[in-house]
């Protein structure tokens, strides 16, 4: 990606956080970046293809990093997904509310919704997928295991995020160790030591 993609990308992003997508006019976009219009208009054809941008780099390409590898065991995927949850709410913090954040989502759902669905099924997968090497005999039971760790991350998440603040990462991994070991518990299994 071109340095004056990435720079108006980044511009945009952030001021649809802080004024909504509504709010942002291209030409406030150029405001903030150091391109002339005819640079903005030879990557974006228009507003709507620089939101698509912005839901490509900052949501449906946030799961996968080559620089860090996504890891394989259950408890070590858990605590990476609230790694990553807790990374991005802190980045978005230091752009604007993490507030700001989810009322850009409620603004742009129709466009952002599959970008969203597709990063959750991708987590939900992993999850299963892991913990079906503990509970080889019910499958079913690792899926749903890994929604309620998705589900737990996402809620109290946004519920930090709805009283203004960024979620405790530590406490987050202490929970979701204890909703492993429970799920697993309740079937006779018990997470293997290097856990």
């Amino acid at each position: 990606m071109s340095d004056a993609r990435a720079s108006i990308i980044d511009a945009a992003f952030r001021l649809f956080l802080e004024k909504g997508y509504d709010g942002t006019s291209l030409n406030r976009i150029l405001d903030e970046v150091p391109f002339s219009k005819g640079a903005l208009y030879h990557h974006f054809k228009n507003k709507e293809a620089l939101l698509d941008a912005v839901i490509e780099r900052f949501f449906s390409t946030s799961l996968v990093d080559p620089v860090r590898p996504r890891p394989a065991t259950p408890l070590a995927l858990a605590h990476r997904l609230v790694d990553d949850y807790v990374d991005a709410v802190e980045s978005i913090s230091a752009i604007a509310s993490p507030l700001a954040y989810y009322s850009f989502l409620i603004q742009v759902a129709p466009r952002v919704q599959p970008a969203l669905n597709a990063a959750r099924v991708h987590i939900d997968d992993e999850l299963s997928t892991a913990l079906g090497a503990l509970l080889p005999a019910d499958p079913d039971a690792a899926r749903v295991i890994a929604a309620d760790l998705t589900a737990l991350v996402e809620g109290a998440g946004l519920l930090d995020v709805l009283l203004q603040r960024v979620p405790d990462r530590e406490h987050l991994h202490e929970r979701v160790d204890g909703l492993v070991r429970a799920h697993l518990a309740a079937r006779g299994v018990a997470l293997p030591v290097m856990e």
